[in-house]
């Protein structure tokens, strides 16, 4: 398969998992194209748009990558977001990580900071959770292991082969190149998100207050 093919095939595989919000891949390709695909489908619209890095067009509902920390907005290099709105002074992100973190960024940041991430390498998702995961071809043990323990509900590796035997065989000298390894930065950025998920749960939970109708034995609650 040549890398054209192969790009095309990554594409339209993403675009057929619409229900999923972000894919880590060795290489990432087409992402723009991905976007057109949803436009297309009548998923996102096309009436109220910012510009990224290199004039991408930023959408309502796409997933994109912020490129630079920042700590007025909490935005962190290489993070994945679902844009959630946009305004004439900010676009409102959420975060497609369990965390749920949302931050508001202004408009000149998505200018030279942030880029579509349809599909993004898996450098760029150590620490993350994506909703879905597709890896390789050709890739080393480390590259197998942050992509096939990214994706919620979907995890895969591609392997280019003329037989089910050579497959195989190739994904098993891929697990034999370099030793996968969990950086600290996937240790940190986990026990970040985690303790901010903690927080908002005790938020909303003090934020319900007693649930209507218990018994004063019963104490607080999440109310229905």
């Amino acid at each position: 398969m040549t890398s054209s093919r192969l790009d095309r095939a990554k594409v339209d595989h993403f675009a057929d998992l619409r229900r999923f919000t972000s894919y880590p891949v060795t290489r990432c390709t087409g992402t723009g194209r991905v976007q057109q695909r949803r436009v297309d489908q009548g998923e996102l619209d096309v009436r109220v748009a910012a510009w990224g890095i290199g004039q991408q067009r930023i959408l309502v509902g796409d997933t994109v990558q912020t490129r630079r920390n920042d700590r007025l907005t909490g935005v962190e290099n290489r993070a994945q977001w679902i844009v959630r709105g946009i305004r004439d002074e900010y676009l409102s992100l959420v975060s497609v990580s369990d965390s749920g973190e949302v931050a508001r960024v202004p408009t000149e940041y998505p200018r030279e900071h942030l880029q579509l991430a349809y599909a993004s390498t898996v450098h760029d998702v150590q620490g993350d959770t994506a909703d879905a995961s597709v890896v390789g071809p050709d890739v080393d043990a480390a590259g197998l292991y942050v992509g096939l323990t990214r994706g919620r509900s979907y995890n895969v590796a591609i392997v280019v082969a003329r037989s089910d035997a050579a497959a195989r065989e190739r994904l098993a000298e891929s697990m034999q190149r370099g030793t996968p390894e969990l950086t600290m930065q996937d240790a940190v950025r986990a026990a970040e998100a985690e303790t901010r998920r903690a927080a908002r749960n005790r938020e909303a939970a003090m934020a319900t207050g007693p649930v209507v109708g218990a018994p004063s034995s019963a104490g607080r609650g999440l109310g229905m």
